[in-house]
């Protein structure tokens, strides 16, 4: 009997993120790849108002060469794996932590490389660089995919040191 959701407060933040991420992506962070025709005037404008807001050069009209890499990733990774895990939290699925921790290792670095990029941009106000800004939005990501990283490394490990009667790693003393 799966445990409730109430109760996995870990898997609960989770969920959360990702049905604010589902919209995010279709919505704002996959556009460039949408045709120009089906793309919304309000869509337009929300990637307009955030650039010049945020001063944000990956969703400006000429991001990084290496950038467009890391959307078709979101594409092709995040999406399909965002429409899984949803449900496959609720439900309580034994494969979320798998997924979930290569997801989080994923997410991980692909935000290091953004974070790493934009504290390079000289041009970026105080505002825009800290917490209220990309520093804010960016580290907060990565935090969360760290978190996600560890959480589900230490949740595989206590599953696999039970099933081979070995100390699991997080109760070492190191």
């Amino acid at each position: 009997m799966p445990t409730s959701l109430l109760r996995r407060k870990l898997d609960t933040l989770y969920l959360v993120f990702f049905l604010i991420h589902l919209p995010i992506m279709l919505l704002f962070d996959l556009t460039p790849l949408y045709p120009s025709s089906l793309l919304p005037t309000p869509l337009v404008a929300l990637r307009a108002w955030y650039t010049t807001t945020y001063g944000d050069r990956f969703f400006s009209a000429s991001p990084p060469v290496w950038f467009p890499v890391f959307t078709w990733l979101e594409l092709l990774y995040h999406l399909p794996l965002t429409l899984w895990a949803i449900p496959a939290l609720v439900r309580d699925d034994p494969r979320v932590p798998l997924a979930l921790l290569v997801f989080g290792m994923e997410t991980t670095l692909t935000t290091v490389v953004c974070f790493s990029e934009m504290l390079g941009w000289e041009e970026l106000t105080t505002v825009q660089r800290g917490l209220g800004g990309l520093g804010g939005m960016y580290g907060g990501y990565l935090a969360l995919g760290v978190f996600m990283m560890l959480d589900c490394y230490a949740r595989l490990d206590r599953l696999i040191a039970k099933q081979y009667r070995l100390e699991p790693v997080s109760k070492k003393n190191i």
